[in-house]
């Protein structure tokens, strides 16, 4: 019986353990989509240059692209101070709006910016956290065109906020399905 105690809080401290270091950093870990219609520029490098600390490397954002980015591992709350920094390469050459979402779905407009900027959620009604910003490019500025995004830091970060699975079959599409088979039953 002792051993078998010893051996249960072994394992629930290491889950414990695994768990509080579970969360891996306080950047953003994926390029959600990146639309870059016909017209717009390929200056910068990919949308992956986004992710991850600030190092140099970057995406340059032009009209009229739209770029969403996630965190996965971990999620950018309401704290203490500002919330969010965004960094960019070459400040004040280009504009971007940026939009901050809980779920990628209702954004909320955080605001406009061409240099780096931090951001405190507690002035946003309803966004006590952020999974997804979306940034959106205003124009061509610079010697590469458009809004020079390197990296997007969650100052105040913790453990991910799990979407509801009804925002994950919204997301994926299955509620119209399900919608779709209901109308014709």
């Amino acid at each position: 019986m002792k051993k078998v105690f010893i051996l249960s809080f072994c394992l629930l401290f290491g889950l414990f353990a695994f768990a509080t270091n579970s969360v891996a950093d306080q950047w953003l870990d994926e390029v959600v989509s990146f639309d870059r219609p016909a017209g717009s520029s390929s200056a910068g490098g990919p949308a992956e240059y986004a992710l991850g600390p600030n190092d140099g490397n970057h995406v340059s954002i032009d009209i009229p692209e739209t770029l969403i980015l996630a965190f996965t591992d971990n999620t950018a709350y309401d704290g203490a101070g500002n919330d969010l920094k965004i960094y960019q390469v070459i400040g004040g050459d280009s504009n971007v709006d940026i939009y901050a979402s809980k779920d990628n779905i209702a954004y909320v407009y955080l605001g406009r910016t061409a240099y780096d900027v931090e951001y405190d959620l507690s002035s946003y009604s309803g966004l006590p956290y952020v999974n997804y910003l979306k940034f959106v490019g205003l124009d061509n500025g610079g010697a590469v065109a458009g809004f020079d995004l390197d990296a997007v830091e969650a100052l105040n970060s913790g453990a991910p906020v799990p979407l509801p699975p009804a925002v994950l079959l919204l997301g994926s599409g299955l509620v119209g399905l399900i919608g779709l088979r209901s109308r014709k039953s």
